[in-house]
């Protein structure tokens, strides 16, 4: 089933990056929580969210503007989705 343990340190690791701002810890606690579950429940490895995060990053620079120069940027994403590929 889910590592509930892991759920939870992920997300009191959520808590302690966004500590010391406006908010309580158990609001951040429960931020975390909502997080992490969703992330468990999606049931993609790293690898997988960070190449459908590429696949995003490559998809957003069509829209950057013609003085962008987007080709060095766009090679390296396909370089780091063709090295997770593999």
């Amino acid at each position: 089933m889910f590592n509930r343990s892991e759920i939870m340190k992920a997300a009191h690791r959520y808590a302690q990056a966004y500590k010391g701002r406006d908010w309580s810890y158990s609001f951040l606690l429960s931020a975390g929580l909502k997080a992490a579950w969703a992330e468990a429940k999606s049931g993609l490895t790293a690898s997988q969210r960070r190449a459908d995060a590429i696949r995003g990053e490559i998809d957003a620079l069509k829209f950057k503007s013609f003085n962008v120069n987007i080709e060095p940027r766009r090679r390296a994403l396909e370089a780091e989705l063709s090295s997770l590929a593999a």
